[in-house]
């Protein structure tokens, strides 16, 4: 039997070669989308699921409050792992973690001179420094050494095999003893391998290239006082507290614990500063951009979005099944009624087509995992590094087996079950079963369903890239044309001649190609931010705001355009004497007009009261997610860093020709330093690199649905046209132009589009309004958007109609009205 339902199978698929070309590639498209979306939600999802206990590991993070301005940091005081080991009952482990970065790798070889690793170009150059603790939360795999021996004296280092084999060409047991230098910005570690252990299988996001031991800081004087290691009050993002919570212990309670720890210790009684602690489950960590502090972190929401644009497309390509199959159930309506007068019973022939649909199924799943590495390449720089697609792990075999298995059953249960229902007298008449005058049916139903979904991701896809267009284009409150930016070598931030960058700018200056430099520590927008709290006398009364500070010499107003409304522009100085705000910290201070805050005081960190000798426009110091901040420009000589040079107007090459000028001088200055520079317009791209994967994606699944969607109307009007080929004569003999037969084909599928828009317009602006809530500063919802998504709606189904309409209406009538 199996035999004979495959031949018929084979014979049905080869003579409706078109059909049985389109439902392939349909599905193909729709299930390698799926298998993107679930290579990539799956890797998102298994990041720090692998540790024993992991629900009852949490990393403690602390909360502000500035005034009504809140606060958040996924660092804490260093002192606090130590003090809450032994202070706070209901805690099974607690680790410190010191995360570091080291600019340069030192490794000795006898009698030769170092070789020296640029630790920078490292896949991760970030370690941390931590003891045994770490371990017993999360667990690693030892090739040699042990966590209760290999990080409890000072200068001890575990490595990776990656790190091992790197510096010394084997990760073996044999690379115990030997010795690394490690040189930062601000220290040099002469450092001993004690440990190795395997390179991590399982995803983390606290899985490092090497740990050094804590006691290395710990246990010299000045290093505490550098790292902060006795200062309670001070709250620094490289210093990290895991814990381990005892069963049945509660989180909530534990962190009032450790916040009136920390209180009793700081002396924290500010009215105007608060700050308290959480424990943040391990599982979140991966998905909290509150805490994200550097990592890499998932946006939830947009995995869900885009499981369910999966669900969509392959949804889509399922309709375009059950409407080419069921349109085809006629033709095949004699073939059914000899079968079932011959004793087929209806579950034979439920399974015969079923059986087709799966044998369709499987043939497009094979397309589908090329179309998917293809995919994978096109959104190379969307798709995190690690999603691959890996045909020896067993999870996609099965997950594919099981999107093969639900694809066949959600296109082929409704045709088999409706052509099996097919009443033998009535098929063998030749009586059409599909004829219901005056009902909407499902074909129709699901076309309409088709470009709902078509039409909110063209809605969608117009929307977001306004949005982007609107963000880049917007005016910030400064210039940023032909403005390159480079920072000094980080060794060089603190440590060295400082004066070498004033040296170097002022030899920048007189360069023919360049306009004009200035030194800086920020770019005036940045996702990266400093702040400190200031308090002005308002009312009387003292009030603490918390200032965003920009540091920059005499030239930053002028060189970024800023529009200075009253007073003038800082003085040089080796410290902060003078600040000139923008309008809204004036408007905080308490004053209505710009004029008003000239010569006031704000405090200023140990009591200073600092002068206000200016006021500029407002301008945007971050992403228009957010709104404008209170922000101050203070000239600290100490920290500028950062070069920005504008550049004269002029061709490409003259720009070119300027670089290399710099360049020239930068290795003169900074011997054996990469010179590093981008334009400034770049760096207010990234900014709204997450919009522009959004716009990438969206234009995608847009494609593919409208591809997916036209398909199914290609394959639907070509059968129609062939049912009506008779009619289609008829008319011609009688009279009818070309014209008005493809409207006569074309009108019940152009009225089935204008519905779809009809429901999927309130839909998307319900959807598009939620997603502009998101942004402090955002387009609006354009009326004419809306009518431009449905109008290219119609004109694509209209295309993909006409084709075949017109080919109907041209045909020969003589062969049409010929006897079969």
């Amino acid at each position: 039997m199996f035999k004979n339902y495959l031949k018929i199978a084979l014979r049905t698929l080869w003579r409706n070669r078109l059909t049985t070309s389109i439902n392939i590639l349909g599905l193909a498209v729709g299930i390698s989308a799926c298998i993107v979306i679930f290579l990539l939600v799956n890797f998102e999802f298994s990041f720090d699921r692998h540790p024993p206990d992991a629900d009852r590991i949490y990393r403690l993070v602390t909360e502000f409050k500035f005034g009504d301005d809140p606060g958040h940091n996924a660092g804490i005081s260093a002192p606090i792992p130590e003090s809450i080991r032994r202070e706070v009952t209901g805690l099974e482990t607690v680790a410190h973690v010191h995360l570091e970065s080291f600019e340069q790798i030192e490794v000795p070889r006898s009698g030769q001179a170092p070789v020296l690793y640029p630790a920078a170009k490292e896949s991760s150059s970030e370690v941390i420094f931590t003891d045994a603790q770490f371990f017993k939360i999360l667990p690693a795999d030892w090739i040699a050494g042990s966590p209760q021996t290999s990080l409890t004296k000072p200068n001890q280092i575990v490595l990776t095999q990656r790190l091992a084999e790197r510096y010394f060409g084997a990760a073996s047991a044999a690379v115990l003893g030997r010795t690394l230098r490690a040189v930062s910005y601000r220290d040099t570690l002469e450092l001993t391998v004690s440990g190795l252990v395997k390179n991590a299988v399982e995803r983390s996001d606290f899985s490092y290239p090497a740990y050094l031991s804590l006691s290395t800081l710990t246990t010299s004087k000045k290093r505490r006082e550098n790292y902060g290691f006795d200062a309670w009050s001070n709250t620094n993002g490289s210093s990290q507290c895991l814990v381990k919570i005892k069963p049945g212990a509660n989180p909530d309670q534990l962190a009032q614990k450790v916040t009136k720890l920390v209180n009793s210790h700081s002396g924290n009684s500010s009215i105007d500063w608060k700050r308290w602690f959480n424990l943040q489950p391990l599982s979140d960590v991966h998905f909290n951009q509150t805490y994200a502090n550097g990592i890499r972190v998932a946006h939830k929401p947009t995995l869900y979005g885009l499981a369910a644009v999966g669900v969509f497309l392959l949804l889509l390509a399922s309709i375009n099944f059950v409407n080419l199959s069921t349109a085809q159930a006629s033709q095949r309506g004699k073939e059914i009624g000899i079968r079932k007068t011959l004793g087929s019973r209806r579950s034979h022939l439920i399974s015969q087509l079923l059986g087709e649909t799966l044998l369709v199924t499987f043939v497009a799943v094979m397309f589908s995992v090329a179309l998917a590495e293809l995919a994978l390449i096109y959104l190379g720089e969307l798709i995190p590094s690690g999603v691959e697609l890996d045909l020896s792990q067993p999870t996609f075999w099965l997950f594919l087996l099981a999107m093969a298995l639900i694809t066949a059953l959600l296109s082929g249960v409704y045709p088999g079950l409706l052509i099996s229902r097919f009443t033998p007298v009535l098929t063998l008449r030749g009586t059409n079963l599909f004829v219901q005058p005056g009902k909407i049916g499902l074909r129709r139903v699901l076309i309409i369903s088709q470009f709902v979904i078509a039409q909110l991701f063209i809605i969608g896809a117009l929307f977001v890239s306004r949005q982007l267009q609107y963000m880049i284009q917007k005016d910030l409150g400064f210039n940023r044309e032909a403005i390159v930016t480079f920072q000094v070598p980080g060794k060089y931030f603190w440590i060295g001649d400082q004066n070498q960058r004033f040296t170097l700018a002022d030899r920048i200056r007189k360069l023919s190609g360049v306009k004009q430099v200035s030194l800086a520590s920020q770019l005036p927008i940045s996702s990266g931010y400093s702040s400190s709290m200031m308090k002005v006398v308002r009312n009387k009364q003292k009030v603490s705001i918390n200032v965003y500070r920009k540091d920059g010499d005499t030239q930053y107003l002028s060189l970024f355009g800023f529009h200075l409304l009253a007073g003038r522009n800082f003085a040089e100085s080796d410290t902060t004497s003078e600040l000139v705000i923008n309008e809204t910290l004036a408007r905080q201070m308490g004053f209505r007009q710009p004029l008003e805050a000239i010569g006031q005081f704000l405090e200023y960190g140990n009591g200073a009261q600092i002068p206000v000798v200016g006021v500029v426009q407002d301008f945007h110091g971050r992403s228009l997610h957010e709104s404008i901040q209170p922000t101050a420009l203070i000239n600290e000589r100490s920290s500028l860093y950062r070069f920005n040079v504008r550049l004269q107007t002029g061709s490409a090459q003259a720009f070119d020709a300027t670089l290399a000028q710099i360049q020239e001088l930068w290795n003169e200055t900074y011997r054996g330093e990469d010179f590093s520079y981008t334009f400034f317009d770049d760096e207010i791209a990234k900014l709204y690199d997450q919009e522009r994967n959004l716009v990438k994606l969206t234009n995608l699944a847009t494609g593919i649905a409208i591809f997916i969607s036209c398909l199914g109307l290609f394959g639907l009007v070509t059968f129609t046209a062939e049912r009506r080929t008779k009619e289609i004569g008829i008319r011609k003999v009688l009279g009818a132009s070309v014209p008005q037969l493809v409207a006569l084909l074309s009108k019940e599928f152009l009225i089935l589009v204008g519905l779809a828009f009809l429901l999927a317009a309130p839909a998307a602006w319900y959807l598009l309004r939620e997603w502009l809530n998101g942004f402090a500063y955002r387009t609006e919802l354009s009326w004419w958007l809306f009518a431009a998504a449905g109008t290219l709606a119609l004109l694509v189904a209209l295309l993909t109609v006409s084709t075949q309409a017109i080919r109907a209406a041209n045909a020969d009538p003589v062969k049409s009205l010929k006897v079969e």
